[in-house]
């Protein structure tokens, strides 16, 4: 029997999508230098080959991919966008809006020097930005019709330009923005790793604060107090205080009594107590509390690890320091995840609404810390598939509604809709746990599932023409790309220390996230010997991305 791979796979469009993106994901781990390939990368190339060699994209699989890719956008942007906005992110949404029109004005402008032809423009600016949302905006607008397309074009050939000049300068845009984020510091002088350090010092992250992240599970251990303790009593809080890394004291044994004391309780000699803590905590304890005991009944407590989501108006907006997690509830975080990113903490960091905090506890002293400052993420298997379904389609239909304003058709369109419905999604989730429950790994399967077939679809729709267009006006395209790459970095820079007095080492962070680059604050937090940067880039890529969709819209025919 002989396998005829190519009639195989122009005959089952599905498998040839599938075998697009597992070879595009394969290449995507590969590195140029020291820079990964990455899987959007490599799945786009892996297209443009195909798509070089005759075979065709499926629209409808394409389509799939980005209304899955948008709607999970939005969904990860929706918990902290508009508490962005009310409170203090007005510098942040300042330089996201900066970044995407400083690049939209210069692909424009370069587009028109050029004479791109239509659709180019567009992709230049997605390939320069390195944002898969405009690529998304543009694909929209032109397949729906919403746009006016040229004579003698139909939407094949503009989508066609639109993919080609992403591909030419997508790579310039990757590895571009790498090399310019680790040059700038250097260019103006900056000592970004004395910056880090000097800004961690600021945000309490030294080591005599008082401990908010433990370096290993916390311990219940039982300790029998001294003979040499007041006879008139010691309050829990007094005896607390004598722990550096603090110490929650859970039971109290007082003869044959077993005791949950409140924190005015009176402890005697010769109580046994025991308590959560460090094993640092724990050692100190053996000479600061007493000799460690063994009992059964004070040591039975499940220790246990949950994800708090900060909901609380009276949390939200104060350091994680005044909650006391260690000596009032006897509860350690070790991880901070803010729109979708790690950062870095300490007692002085500011809560915001819609923060993540990993907590291990005692099960029921967590339970108090959640209902204090939010809720228990749940840990299910499940999602919310109503409203998965009912969101996309309401987000669809939104998309459908187009206002007329004299002889001007304003509208949102398949993606503006997709991405407002996930926000309002993604932010009344944020406000009640039992609403629209998408656990982080299921939006993120959905979320690289879609991104993977719209890529696919992109570089098979746009291979047949790469050549041609290589020869015509690759360079230029490349070029032009380029400078639509380094200018927003380095204006942004300009802006940020210039005018808003921004931190440098916050400030490149923001930047990173500004140009919806991950990548590039990779670099940032490696040259600075710390993860502060993420701060800043948490606070710019939730608005690049929203920003950048409507862009990309709005420029969709050129």
């Amino acid at each position: 029997m002989v396998l005829d791979l190519e009639t195989l796979l122009a005959a089952d469009a599905i498998l040839l999508t599938f075998v697009v993106i597992g070879l595009g994901m394969a290449l995507g781990r590969l590195h140029l230098g020291p820079v990964p390939v990455g899987s959007t990368a490599g799945v786009l190339v892996t297209g443009l080959v195909f798509g070089h060699l005759g075979f065709l994209p499926v629209p409808s699989l394409t389509t799939i991919g980005f209304t899955l890719f948008i709607f999970c956008v939005g969904v990860q942007a929706g918990p902290r966008f508009f508490n962005v906005l009310i409170e203090d992110g007005r510098r942040y949404v300042t330089l996201a809006l900066l970044a995407a029109l400083t690049g939209s004005g210069l692909a424009l402008g370069l587009g028109y020097l050029i004479a791109a032809e239509p659709g180019m423009t567009v992709g230049m600016l997605a390939g320069a930005l390195t944002s898969t949302p405009t690529l998304v905006g543009a694909q929209d607008a032109i397949r729906s019709g919403r746009v006016e397309l040229p004579a003698g074009l139909d939407a094949a050939a503009v989508l066609s330009n639109v993919g080609v000049a992403y591909a030419i300068t997508y790579l310039f845009g990757t590895i571009g923005i790498l090399f310019a984020i680790r040059l700038l510091p250097r260019v103006v002088g900056l000592d970004l790793q004395a910056e880090a350090a000097k800004l961690a010092r600021q945000q309490g992250m030294v080591d005599d604060e008082a401990p908010i992240a433990s370096p290993s599970l916390p311990l219940v251990r039982a300790y029998r107090l001294p003979d040499s303790l007041p006879a008139e009593g010691l309050s829990i809080h007094e005896l607390q205080a004598r722990s550096e890394d603090g110490f929650a004291i859970l039971r109290i044994r007082r003869g044959e009594a077993v005791i949950e004391p409140t924190g005015d309780f009176l402890l005697l000699p010769g109580d046994v107590v025991s308590g959560i803590a460090t094993l640092r905590a724990n050692i100190e304890a053996q000479t600061t509390l007493g000799q460690e005991v063994l009992d059964p009944e004070l040591l039975n407590f499940k220790v246990t690890s949950r994800e708090i989501v900060v909901t609380s108006q009276r949390w939200a907006g104060r350091n994680l320091g005044s909650l006391e997690m260690p000596t009032r509830f006897g509860c350690f975080a070790d991880r901070l995840t803010r729109s979708g990113f790690a950062v870095p903490f300490s007692p002085a960091t500011v809560l915001a609404r819609a923060d993540r905090l990993r907590v291990t506890g005692e099960e029921r002293r967590l339970r108090e810390l959640a209902e204090e400052i939010g809720y228990v993420e749940r840990e299910v298997e499940a999602s919310d598939s109503l409203t998965l379904a009912f969101g996309i389609a309401l987000g669809l239909l939104i998309g459908t509604i187009v206002v007329q304003i004299g002889g001007l058709q304003v509208g949102l369109g398949a993606a503006g809709g997709l991405l407002l419905v996930g926000i309002l999604v993604g932010f009344a989730r944020s406000v009640h746990p039992t609403f629209g429950l998408m656990p982080p790994a299921a939006r993120a399967v959905l979320m690289d599932l879609g991104l993977m077939l719209f890529m696919a679809g992109i570089g098979l729709g746009a291979g047949g023409g790469i050549v041609d267009a290589l020869a015509r006006v690759g360079p230029q395209l490349f070029l032009a790309g380029v400078v639509v790459t380094l200018t927003p970095i380095v204006l942004l820079y300009a802006v940020g220390r210039g005018l808003m007095k921004m931190n440098p080492v916050l400030l490149l962070g923001a930047i990173c996230g500004a140009m919806t680059s991950t990548p590039a604050l990779a670099v940032v937090n490696a040259v600075a010997g710390n993860g502060m940067a993420a701060l800043g880039y948490a606070g710019t890529y939730t608005f690049a991305n929203v920003f950048l969709t409507f862009a990309g819209t709005i420029l969709a025919a050129w």
